[in-house]
């Protein structure tokens, strides 16, 4: 046998060998790894330039389009505003006409109405006849309204007289609403 034979020099050349296999298998991971890293970030980068020009185009539409309908929309909000502010009043307020067409039906055929002045609060009623059974009936009929909370929630007899002249009987009545 041969004593020339070193076992360990193969050893070290063997595993020197590995060292720089696996040195070189290191770097290509690494390249590889630092390859693929900056690919995703440039495709990302690059996404995100053309999303993001696109994304502000639309969002530059979208705020001429608003803008285009903004005054229209404040013009909306005023005017149904308006209109809630004015149906609450008309809630609130009274029907005269409705008031004064009820207080009319009940006019006898003899009597005459001189003035008729309708407010929010009273109607004043000024009317004359050569009958006093005219009158007295036209009394009944606004006091029934008042005892059936029609329309009318008193009466008062302001005056009665006789006009001799002209032989005729003026009266003078308020009711309140």
């Amino acid at each position: 046998m041969s004593t020339n034979i070193n076992l360990l020099l193969l050893k070290e050349e063997e595993l020197s060998r590995k060292k720089k296999k696996i040195k070189i298998l290191n770097n290509i991971a690494f390249g590889a790894l630092l390859g693929v890293g900056l690919l995703s970030v440039s495709i990302f980068l690059i996404s995100q330039f053309i999303v993001s020009s696109s994304i502000q185009k639309n969002q530059k539409e979208m705020e001429e389009l608003i803008a285009k309908y903004q005054y229209q929309q404040a013009s909306l909000y005023v005017l149904n505003d308006r209109v809630e502010s004015i149906l609450k009043i008309l809630k609130t307020r009274k029907d005269l006409s409705k008031v004064a067409s009820t207080l009319l039906v009940k006019v006898p055929n003899n009597f005459s109405i001189e003035n008729f002045e309708v407010d929010n609060k009273s109607v004043i009623v000024t009317g004359q006849s050569k009958s006093l059974f005219a009158i007295g009936k036209f009394i009944d009929d606004l006091t029934n309204m008042v005892r059936e909370k029609e329309s009318i929630k008193s009466l008062v007899l302001n005056s009665l007289a006789l006009d001799v002249g002209k032989n005729v009987y003026r009266v003078s009545l308020k009711s309140e609403l």
